[in-house]
């Protein structure tokens, strides 16, 4: 069965509390939660529901007492990265990842999500803009991005949650050959799938397709070449084929509305309460067809 979830951190630096409650009045049931305040990507997805990472109890508790008292049942707990990419060069950086990563799945588990999402990991190279360019080659990128994805897979496991990545923008996953590739390289991982990232690619959905093979999360963001978020109605993916994709594939899974507050939509007036209910709309059509 396929569910529709809203998403707690995309209105901005906002609270759990006031987040579930504008996705309480817009109908949703499901959930995804922002664990990534504390990522690289802080300006777009600010959000960071942990308030003390070392009382996994009262965490856990606290995002599932919240969440429940508005309706809603969580789904992926959305942390893109600490700070670093998983496959930074230093390895003390990547045992903080592997720490913290530990206490949030312990945090996870106890909240009652049912998977925990990271990024592939990036190449430290003067090609990428997102990160410092440490000299790192694409094959070192690859190896440490497999070691420590094989790593978090064992850890959200052992908490009876799955990992998902992104495979966004600039990632060693970008390209669904790529992805492909991560996947069957670490057993146990899935695909959080989002075809903004691979529109940016300029690709169409015939060749983004083959990627629902792996997924097993969707994040649904309007987009465009040269336009990450586009409104509703104005980009390039059919959301409704989409969803015809999923129900043929049989996929039982959530379905996620997730604009974010970047500065650009926030520069052009964007209002993301009626842009995530438009294309809740959309997704809703396309379920029912």
């Amino acid at each position: 069965m396929i569910r529709l979830a809203g998403s707690t951190f995309a209105f901005g630096d906002i609270s759990l509390e006031e987040s579930s409650k504008i996705l309480s009045d817009m109908g949703f049931s499901y959930a995804d939660v922002g664990g990534c305040g504390w990522s690289s990507f802080a300006e777009w997805v600010p959000q960071q529901v942990v308030q003390n990472i070392d009382d996994p109890q009262g965490e856990g508790d606290r995002i599932r007492k919240i969440t429940e008292s508005h309706g809603l049942q969580v789904s992926e707990f959305f942390i893109c990265n600490f700070g670093h990419s998983v496959n930074h060069p230093d390895q003390n950086i990547r045992n903080q990842t592997r720490e913290t990563f530990t206490k949030m799945a312990a945090i996870g588990k106890r909240a009652g999500f049912t998977s925990m999402m990271m990024l592939p990991g990036d190449v430290h190279d003067a090609d990428n803009p997102l990160v410092e360019d440490l000299g790192q080659s694409k094959q070192e990128a690859w190896d440490l991005s497999v070691q420590e994805l094989t790593t978090l897979v064992d850890i959200a496991e052992s908490n009876g949650m799955r990992c998902n990545v992104e495979c966004c923008i600039f990632s060693i996953a970008h390209h669904p050959d790529d992805c492909a590739k991560l996947m069957n390289a670490v057993p146990g991982l899935g695909a959080t799938l989002d075809y903004a990232h691979q529109v940016q690619l300029e690709l169409s959905q015939d060749e983004i397709e083959p990627m629902h093979e792996f997924v097993r999360h969707v994040q649904c963001k309007q987009s465009a070449p040269g336009e990450f978020q586009a409104r509703p109605d104005e980009g390039v993916i059919d959301f409704k084929r989409i969803m015809r994709k999923l129900k043929a594939d049989n996929y039982d899974g959530v379905v996620s509305v997730e604009f974010v507050s970047s500065p650009e939509v926030l520069e052009k007036g964007w209002d993301l309460k009626v842009e995530s209910a438009r294309l809740k709309e959309i997704l809703e059509e396309g379920l029912a067809e």
